[in-house]
């Protein structure tokens, strides 16, 4: 019954006491467990040597979280999508705080020393599934405004950086040798080409976390 209940049926389920909330309680960890899978794996898959050990736990440890969070924040719970939705994006969230603390454990200091940030957001891939009907517009906007500032704003080398690491996911010692210079030029472009996307993202009114929750929704 994971994906046939209606809004009213979970928060029913969820509220109730007995074996009904039971089932609903095991069916949302589900969900959030395979929310908080993908985006490790997603985000911390390059570091799979450094934390074999430590996947299953972080992932356990990043739907139990949201699974608190979200009986705690029920009542704010307004119906305006599906409630498996709303609840993923507890877990997504959750999962990207979790992964950006372990990425910090295994990225060299010197390639934050300019202050050089990860945004998240831009991960994005164009073949993952929509499961929702009202989501393909949206999708298909924040794609429209991502190739506008790709081919507007960017510099010739920032496109490159940007292609080569973020859609064509080159290895960044590669990308050095590519373009014959250091890590930290590369990662400077990457950065600056990252906030001129965003900023614009942000211009056009579109929240970064819902285009997240878009980009990573369950199959």
């Amino acid at each position: 019954m994971t994906h046939n209940r209606t809004n009213a049926e979970w928060l029913s389920d969820l509220n109730q006491k007995g074996v009904g909330q039971d089932k609903a309680l095991e069916d949302l960890r589900a969900i959030l467990l395979r929310a908080a899978q993908k985006t490790l794996n997603r985000y911390l898959g390059d570091l799979q040597t450094h934390y074999p050990d430590t996947a299953d736990r972080l992932s356990e440890d990043c739907a139990q979280e949201a699974l608190i969070s979200i009986l705690a924040h029920l009542q704010d719970f307004q119906g305006d999508s599906k409630f498996s939705t709303w609840a993923y994006k507890f877990a997504v969230n959750i999962a990207l705080t979790t992964a950006r603390r372990e990425r910090r454990k295994y990225i060299p200091l010197e390639l934050n020393k300019d202050g050089v940030e990860t945004d998240d957001w831009l991960f994005l891939r164009e073949d993952k599934p929509f499961p929702d009907p009202d989501l393909p517009a949206l999708k298909q906007e924040i794609w429209r405004v991502i190739r506008d500032v790709i081919q507007d704003d960017l510099t010739q080398k920032q496109q490159e950086v940007l292609k080569l690491m973020v859609f064509d996911e080159v290895p960044m010692d590669e990308v050095v040798e590519r373009l014959k210079t250091n890590r930290n030029a590369v990662y400077k472009l990457l950065h600056d080409a990252r906030r001129k996307i965003k900023l614009q993202l942000i211009a056009r009114g579109i929240n970064l976390s819902d285009a997240l929750i878009i980009f990573s929704e369950e199959d």
